[in-house]
């Protein structure tokens, strides 16, 4: 039941007392949780952790932490005042540990690319399931339009338009015409 609290989800804003303006906020409300659902389904820890990691990593945060790490590591290398550096220039410990960063965070990344890839998928699918019902939908609108002008006498003008749009739409049909449009 749309807005009812089951205990699985948090309670729509319009729960209690109903305000006119905000009426249609229930529906919003399932609509939203039923967006998160989706992208949220079947997600594992890890790819929640990967996604996070490529969240940070893409972040200016990142350049800048990485740019003061460089430089305090840089000048704590200078040889200076008989100091020895730990890892003199051209930062061979440096290097391996940038290169081992490097190899990790592109996991991480491809890893959410491919959550991000699957959920495309997963979109892409209920958007044509959508598609398809709405067409179904609007054909049988059409049709009842059609019935009402029938019953109240109203005159149409024939149009091929309109006749071919009261027919069912073969997905084959289209699907096969779209990858023929690809592949030129």
């Amino acid at each position: 039941m749309v807005g009812k609290h089951n205990g699985k989800h948090k309670p729509f804003p319009s729960e209690g007392a109903a305000h006119d303006e905000n009426k249609d906020i229930d529906h919003v409300g399932k609509t939203i949780d039923d967006v998160v659902k989706l992208e949220t389904h079947g997600t594992t820890v890890a790819e929640r952790m990967a996604e996070r990691v490529a969240i940070f990593t893409g972040s200016l945060l990142f350049v800048w932490l990485h740019v003061a790490w460089f430089a305090v590591w840089i000048v704590a290398n200078i040889p200076r005042f008989g100091f020895r550096p730990f890892d003199p220039f051209p930062y061979t410990l440096l290097t391996m540990i940038v290169s081992l960063e490097a190899i990790f965070l592109s996991a991480f990344i491809l890893i959410s690319e491919n959550r991000q890839a699957r959920l495309a998928d997963r979109r892409a699918r209920v958007n044509l399931q959508i598609d398809m019902i709405a067409e179904r939908e609007v054909t049988k609108l059409m049709e009842l339009v059609m019935d009402i002008h029938k019953h109240l006498g109203i005159k149409r003008h024939d149009e091929v338009e309109l006749t071919n749009m009261q027919k069912v739409t073969n997905i084959e049909h289209l699907s096969e015409a779209a990858q023929t449009v690809e592949n030129k």
